[in-house]
């Protein structure tokens, strides 16, 4: 006999028991799938609350981005007397290269317009990034009403 400190023998278990009980240490198959659709449905809820986040902090990048350039032009015009031919003209003099593509990371349509209304246009063609759409363009003229209405 080789009894412990307390006088008591260590109880011997058979091999093959210990394996049994191993084994059922680890997750089933169903709990694993229960584990994985939880996830899937919280990442579908936090997309669904994100992706109109990301489209409106893109539309308020790109109307900065348009303020930034209406006040590098009407420095220029203040300077020269005229508006500038292109907007990139402006760089790096009056705006940082940055601000010359709007929140889609397409460029803006400038054109200046000598005999009209004003004295130039400037526009974002929103995100699908034609000026021929007019329903998404953003346009620097009309873009703060666009905002008190919406």
């Amino acid at each position: 006999m080789n009894p412990t400190r307390s006088g008591f023998r260590c109880p011997i278990v058979p091999r093959s028991s210990r394996v049994r009980h191993a084994a059922r240490g680890g997750f089933s198959l169903l709990e694993l799938m229960l584990v994985v659709v939880i996830l899937g449905l919280l990442t579908t809820v936090a997309a669904v609350a994100l992706l109109p986040q990301a489209a409106k902090a893109k539309i308020r990048t790109t109307k900065v981005s348009m303020n930034v350039i209406k006040s590098g032009i009407t420095q220029y015009q203040l300077e020269k007397s005229r508006v500038p031919d292109s907007i990139q003209i402006l760089m790096p003099e009056y705006i940082e290269e940055g601000n010359l593509v709007d929140g889609w990371k397409n460029p803006f349509y400038y054109s200046p317009t000598p005999n009209g209304a004003r004295p130039y246009t400037l526009l974002s063609g929103g995100p699908d990034g034609d000026i021929e759409t007019p329903d998404d363009n953003i346009d620097v003229w009309t873009m703060d009403f666009e905002e008190a209405d919406g």
